[in-house]
């Protein structure tokens, strides 16, 4: 009778633990999620034969986005906004264009896509969630590429900030556009 106790309390613990998997961890993606914040830095883009760039400050929240792009000596050239309602650009001339979403906005007025959902993870050493994705990681560098969602994102520099491993430079490259992104200075406003 005792060993029919035993045996049914280790099915019972066996199925405990079959119930709740353990959480997987990806070696070399920041695991803290960046709810809310703020960098400023430079970008170039480089589209079919040309290439621009532009200072850029980014305030990025979970349901909104203000990316404002202006020149080396501070003339705004333009104020892309995302938020419930859709996307809107206001270009240097003070005009405002509007869109559905971001990548149909920058489409139409850029001719390339700016992947601005994803970015937001990406900026931050992260895969975008609920899609697939590859890593290359190196043993003493830690994450350098991270392909997804027809883009490839190359890690060239990392730096501290707030006791957390951040991407200080990185490219962008698919669908015909490179994108380089160095961050000057990074502000986290909130972490999950």
């Amino acid at each position: 009778m005792m060993r029919w106790w035993v045996a049914l309390l280790v099915l019972i613990g066996m199925v405990g633990c079959a119930s709740a998997p353990p959480q997987v961890v990806v070696t070399g993606l920041n695991q803290v999620a960046l709810n809310r914040f703020e960098l400023d830095g430079r970008m170039v883009v480089r589209y079919r034969d040309g290439s621009s760039i532009a200072m850029i400050h980014w305030q990025h929240q979970p349901d909104n986005d203000t990316l404002a792009l202006s020149t080396p000596l501070g003339q705004t050239l333009s104020v892309l906004t995302r938020d419930a309602h859709g996307a809107s650009l206001i270009d240097s001339e003070k005009h405002t264009h509007q869109a559905q979403n971001v990548a149909e906005l920058t489409e139409r007025l850029l001719g390339w896509q700016l992947p601005i959902e994803d970015l937001s993870y990406w900026v931050a050493g992260r895969a975008a969630p609920d899609q697939s994705f590859q890593l290359q990681q190196e043993a003493d560098h830690g994450l350098t590429r991270l392909t997804q969602a027809g883009w490839v994102v190359t890690y060239d520099r990392w730096k501290q900030v707030d006791g957390m491993d951040l991407p200080n430079k990185l490219t962008l490259t698919g669908r015909g556009v490179e994108l380089r992104l160095v961050i000057g200075e990074w502000k986290l406003v909130g972490m999950k």
